[in-house]
């Protein structure tokens, strides 16, 4: 395989996209006792299932079949990360809907069960900071000519995200031995190179890499973007033919 390959005569096209949540966004980034909390990076695994649709109507048994299901989603997104964010807490509803008491509780102790979530609060281009500071920051990888979906859905409660993106015109696929630095998080298992530095961030299913130092890998530059190109790319469309 060559050091410079075209993505584009590979059938692979490629986007940067900013997401804007239109409503308060939530997902369980880290639970202490009852209090949930939502961080401002989204999985890429989430992306690549609702940029793709993908979705399960019935599953059979309790382990995620992401390597199965990666494979059949025509697009392959990097992890996204909001520079701008606020939040805002919502307690838990302290008393049993169903008898309007709170001694009812398994210990049986007349004291509310307080707990809360804090969620992401929504955000609109050009609202609060610059529309192109805000918003969550990934790029997108498609392998059947699409383009990304103006609108998709994330989190528990199916938060609708506005989705604002560029294409980045005749993508270059080049093999860096320098360490470089890419302008997105990293899902560390797309890492095909060698890490030199990380700040890592804990999030389900795994940890990312808020920043990274990669070397020996593969990476595209266009302008301002320094993009890492995943292993599931690189195994899917630049190894064909070459």
């Amino acid at each position: 395989m060559s050091s410079a390959i075209s993505l584009k005569e590979k059938g692979i096209r490629v986007f940067n996209c900013r997401l804007y949540n239109h409503d308060y966004l939530w997902f369980s980034s880290y639970e202490i006792s009852k209090i949930s909390s939502t961080i401002p990076v989204l999985h890429n695994y989430a992306l690549t299932y609702s940029f793709g649709d993908y979705s399960y109507g019935v599953f059979k048994g309790s382990v995620p079949r992401y390597k199965e299901d990666l494979a059949r989603i025509p697009l392959y997104a990097t992890p996204a990360l909001a520079n701008y964010w606020s939040r805002t807490r919502i307690t838990y509803n302290a008393v049993n809907s169903h008898s309007l008491r709170a001694d009812d509780a398994p210990r049986g102790i007349n004291s509310p069960d307080l707990g809360w979530r804090n969620y992401l609060d929504p955000v609109y281009p050009g609202g609060g900071h610059n529309a192109q500071q805000t918003g969550f920051i990934c790029y997108l990888f498609t392998f059947d000519g699409r383009i990304p979906k103006g609108v998709t859905r994330l989190g528990k409660k199916g938060t609708a995200m506005r989705v604002c993106w560029q294409e980045i015109e005749n993508p270059v696929a080049v093999f860096q031995k320098e360490p470089i630095q890419p302008t997105h998080p990293i899902n560390p298992l797309d890492i095909s190179g060698e890490i030199v530095f990380y700040e890592p961030v804990s999030i389900p299913p795994h940890m990312l890499f808020k920043t990274a130092e990669i070397k020996n890998d593969w990476f595209i530059f266009a302008g301002p973007h320094r993009i890492h190109i995943p292993n599931q790319v690189i195994n899917r469309g630049c190894k064909k033919d070459g």
